[in-house]
């Protein structure tokens, strides 16, 4: 593992293996007390409205949503999840509109049973006008 895991690790547990010699976090608790993690505040009224404006500010359109959002994340320093949720709760949260499905039919063939497709494969050599082999016939469709 690299260094960086590790430290990932310590700044969000306040633990990792080998921190300060230890190799567990029983024996960490034991020689130096309990562990401070560190927790996220929640969103406050202040910080929430701080979103809510920003986004605003920025004239959101479908295309530009999600660039907006990323952006307002950055600036205040949370996940742009935790920021379009709040957008939503708001309800000023543009979303980007789904692309309309074009169906145009199925990809793949529906079962065939063998009897059906020797008949189709014998009829369609025959008026090719070619000598149709039974066995060969069989041999092909399973």
């Amino acid at each position: 593992m690299s260094d960086r895991y590790y430290q990932q690790m310590l700044d969000t547990t306040g633990w990792c293996p080998g921190f300060r010699n230890t190799t567990s976090i029983d024996e960490y608790e034991q020689k130096f007390s309990k562990i401070r993690r560190k927790r996220k505040m929640p969103w406050t009224d202040e910080m929430k409205s701080q979103a809510v404006e920003m986004y605003q500010d920025s004239e959101p359109t479908p295309e530009t949503s999600m660039e907006i959002v990323k952006e307002v994340a950055e600036e205040l320093g949370e996940s742009p999840n935790g920021v379009r949720m709040i957008l939503t709760k708001a309800g000023v949260y543009v979303r980007k509109t789904p692309a309309a499905r074009t169906s145009t039919g199925s990809t793949g063939g529906g079962r065939v049973s063998v009897a059906d497709a020797q008949d189709k494969l014998t009829s369609t050599i025959s008026d090719a006008g070619q000598e149709v082999d039974a066995q060969i016939i069989s041999k092909l469709t399973g």
